[in-house]
This record gives structure tokens, C-alpha cells and sequence, in this order.
């Protein structure tokens, strides 16, 4: 039922999700794919529930009302400090991105969610695997700053995996500035709620994804600090069953709450409200 009232919901809204290149079959139980059917269902498989990885622009058409969303400082863009050639030029792969229609890792800025304002940021992790890069921590820590100034809630849907190494050092500090933002919402009192999807994983789990006041993690998604094949590398000790998936996490205490993608928008709406 919450699902039947999320699709009347942006019909009302007047806004369809954009379209995604997706396999022909379902990587899940193996199910034809009917691209109508699957974008009405918000790219959930109707058969066995199979969360398909969507970018940052389906995910704000997903959360955003229609015609609300104001993107900030998206002219911001990343450049090679560091003259990274291995195994090819990070330049050229940044201009090639571009080119292709992404923006970045991360991209920022204002919208209405069922009329109330928010913040919403969104990680793309077909952006250099989402990772967390200097324009990316940026564009957080701004937004993050703002809301915490304003005290307009902040919404997060990662997708990473983790610091982005061809910007070494300088991307790991974003770690650090991103976390002090979270740290001046959680000061001003203003509700800061992380989606988390698949994959969220290294510094970028660590220092801002799980540290809202409530994790939502999706069905399935892979969350970790460390992967689990470097992990039984480093450790040689065999992990227990559905290591580091969101369940796992639920049990253990790191997620608040596994939803369904088909339940998210209603429930973010009446948190805002509760929080409110």
C-alpha cells in the first residue's frame, strides 16, 4: 500500500524518474525486465526486491518535489594537484565524466519534500566509485554549514567508496571537515537523516554516513569501513554469513532501520514532521 501511495505521489508531483541503462534481466532472480514497470517501483525489482544502483539525478527526481530542486555550487569542479597518470590520467577521467553528463561525486543543494524545505545531498558512484573528493566534502560541508545556520533539515543518500585516492591526502582531510560539519547540525539541534545504499563503504561510512540521527540503510546494500575480501585477507578468519550487508548492520547496531526503497519518501516525509 505504501508503495501504491509513493506512485500517486509523483504523479501528483507531475515528475516521472529518469530513465537508467539496466541489464535486460534481473541480476537478482533472473526475471525479464519491464523498464516501465521497474521505474514505477522506483528501480525495485517487483519479483524478488533487488535494489538496482541509481545516480544522483534519479535519486533527487526520487526525493525532491517536482520543480523544487535549486542546485548549489555545482560550477566547483576537480582538478589533478596531484598529477595522478596511473593506470590513466585522473584529468582526462574527470573531463570524460563530464562530458558523459555526471557531476561529480556528490552533488548538493535545496528542494521541498511533501512542501517542507530540506537540504538533500546525493553521492553518484558512477563519479570515480562515489568517492569522497575536495569538491565533493566541499559542496558537503557547505550545505551541512547552511542547514546547521538555517535550521533546515539535512538529507543524505550515499552511494561510496570512501576517500578518493588520486587526490591522496587532501581528500582524506575531507573526512575530518565533513565530520566537524555533522558535528555543528548535531550542536544547532537540526535533524540530519542518512540513506544508505549500495555500496557505502570506507571514510565516507565512517565520518558522515552513519552518524546521523537515524540510518536508513536499503535491503542488500554493502556497508563497511574495510571490504570483506581485504578484511579475510588481512585476518584469514572466515566471516560470518551476510557479513557487512544492512541487515548484519541492523542487528549490530549500526543502522536504524533496513526500508524498502518503495517506503522511503512517505517515511522521510513524516519524520520531517516529527522532527518538525
Amino acid at each position: 500500500m505504501i508503495a501504491e501511495t509513493h506512485r500517486d505521489e509523483v504523479a501528483i508531483q507531475g515528475g516521472a524518474l529518469p530513465e537508467i541503462l539496466l541489464p535486460t534481466n534481473c541480476p537478482g532472480c533472473g526475471i525479464a525486465l519491464v523498464m516501465d514497470n521497474l521505474r514505477a517501483h522506483n528501480y525495485v525489482c517487483t519479483e524478488c526486491g533487488h535494489h538496482f544502483r541509481l545516480g544522483a539525478d534519479v535519486w533527487i527526481s526520487l526525493i525532491a518535489d517536482n520543480g523544487s530542486w535549486q542546485e548549489r555550487w555545482s560550477d566547483v569542479r576537480s582538478h589533478d594537484l596531484l598529477n595522478w597518470t596511473v593506470p590513466k590520467p585522473y584529468q582526462e577521467t574527470v573531463e570524460r565524466l563530464l562530458e558523459d553528463g555526471l557531476n561529480e561525486s556528490v552533488r548538493t543543494g535545496t528542494c521541498t519534500l511533501s512542501g517542507r524545505p530540506i537540504w538533500l545531498a546525493t553521492f553518484d558512484f558512477g563519479f570515480v566509485g562515489g568517492t569522497l573528493s575536495i569538491v565533493a566534502g566541499e559542496r558537503l560541508a557547505r550545505g551541512m554549514e547552511q542547514a546547521a545556520a538555517s535550521g533546515i533539515p539535512y538529507i543524505l543518500v550515499s552511494a561510496s567508496g570512501g576517500a578518493r585516492m588520486q587526490e591522496g591526502v587532501l581528500a582524506l582531510m575531507q573526512l575530518a571537515k565533513v565530520n566537524a560539519a555533522v558535528g555543528r547540525l548535531h550542536s544547532a539541534r537540526v535533524p540530519y537523516f542518512s540513506i544508505l545504499t549500495d555500496p557505502t563503504f570506507g571514510g565516507t561510512a565512517a565520518s558522515l554516513a552513519l552518524v546521523a540521527d537515524i540510518n536508513i540503510a536499503e535491503p542488500g546494500a554493502a556497508i563497511g569501513f574495510t571490504g570483506p575480501r581485504v578484511i579475510k585477507q588481512a585476518t584469514y578468519a572466515d566471516l560470518p554469513p551476510g557479513f557487512q550487508s544492512a541487515e548484519f548492520q541492523l542487528a549490530h547496531g549500526q543502522v536504524d532501520m533496513v526500508l524498502p526503497r518503495t517506503e522511503l519518501r512517505p517515511l522521510l516525509a513524516q519524520l520531517l514532521e516529527m522532527y518538525a
